[in-house]
């Protein structure tokens, strides 16, 4: 559940960021142990970006230091993975990963005002479909930050790796036999400053090290 989790959220991060961004997406989760829908709210400002997912978790990672924070809200948890672990684990994923053998469908659908193309593939096992627009104004300036801000751009090799997709996927679909089907859809986009406070752990949390082989709740994959 903890990997399925991980691997939404990275895809999540993956599909748009910039400086002073703050998007919207909403994941629609059908099958697996946690069915339903999630709001996850982006925010991004220089080297930072924070994932809150629902009102459940977050994650703040800065991609200059390395740092990743995970903010478990109920319990008021803040757990701080160690310098360069992160690294280490997209070095190790890097390793696994394998390019989806993407190809247009010719269809298109019109998703939160962006006329969008359809490609699809599999990785891993996984059924991929990628709803993909060039309506984003410097969308490859977007994915420039991308890589900036996560280490490597995910659209060429990571998880949920899009290839060399022409433009940003507005809706991301994965269906998996084990974990069912996962619908990540972009609501909103908005350039506007991000509050400094925005990645920082909250007065009252308990912070914690993570050792060994965790995986952070969300972040950069």
């Amino acid at each position: 559940m903890k990997r399925w989790l991980f691997f939404v959220v990275a895809l999540a991060v993956a599909t748009v960021a910039r400086a002073g961004l703050v998007l919207e997406q909403e994941v629609d989760q059908s099958g697996g142990p946690m069915p339903g829908k999630t709001k996850l709210t982006i925010s991004i400002s220089g080297d930072e970006t924070r994932v809150d997912v629902g009102d459940q978790f977050s994650s703040i990672a800065n991609a200059k230091t390395g740092e990743v924070t995970s903010l478990i809200h109920p319990q008021k948890i803040a757990m701080q993975l160690p310098k360069g672990a992160m690294d280490e684990m997209r070095k190790q994923a890097a390793k696994k990963v394998s390019k989806p053998n993407l190809k247009p469908t010719g269809r298109t659908e019109t998703i939160s005002g962006y006329r969008c193309e359809e490609y699809t593939g599999m990785l891993g096992g996984l059924e991929l479909t990628y709803w993909v627009t060039k309506d984003v104004p410097d969308y490859q300036s977007i994915r420039d930050q991308i890589e900036k801000t996560s280490g490597a751009d995910p659209l060429k090799g990571a998880l949920g790796n899009g290839g060399d997709l022409p433009g940003l996927p507005v809706r991301t679909i994965v269906k998996s036999p084990e974990m069912g089907s996962s619908t990540m859809t972009l609501v909103s986009i908005k350039s506007e400053d991000v509050p400094a406070s925005k990645f920082t752990v909250p007065a009252g949390y308990k912070t914690m090290a993570v050792t060994g082989g965790m995986l952070p709740v969300a972040g950069a994959h």
